[in-house]
């Protein structure tokens, strides 16, 4: 079974960006703001890294005691996300076929890939977007 369903058909477009310079402390009032697991970072609307909840999950995984967590509040509203994203992350665009981005996700082992058109992100596709998108043609 072969199905024709391009990235535009399945993509989320409302987007929430970060600029690297941002702290991971904005990062993380994103990421429980807006109930999302995945942010595209940009400058002029060019994808310059992605940062993902997990990611900010697994630091702070790392913290051991009291003092670990005062140093570890403190440095998150300090630190740029530049230093912690994934720089030049995985991409695909709005044309690409599903199959080619699901492909490209398994292999690198990502759960999102910005969608770019002209150098510029128009959209993200996460793996919650292909299960939703699995789940409509199921009905």
């Amino acid at each position: 079974m072969k199905l024709d369903i391009k990235i535009k058909d399945v993509m989320s477009t409302r987007l929430i960006t970060l600029h690297p310079k941002d702290s991971l402390q904005r990062a993380k009032e994103v990421f429980a703001e807006y109930n999302i697991h995945h942010i595209p970072i940009c400058v002029m609307n060019e994808v310059r890294g992605i940062i993902s909840l997990g990611d900010i999950l697994y630091l702070e995984g790392m913290i051991l005691n009291s003092f670990d967590q005062f140093i570890k509040d403190k440095k998150s509203q300090n630190t740029p996300i530049e230093d912690v994203m994934t720089k030049n992350p995985y991409y695909t665009t709005s044309e690409a076929q599903l199959a080619t981005a699901i492909n490209k996700m398994i292999k690198n082992r990502i759960n999102a890939l910005p969608v770019v058109d002209n150098n510029e992100i128009v959209g993200l596709i996460t793996t919650h977007d292909i299960l939703e998108a699995f789940n409509e043609f199921l009905k």
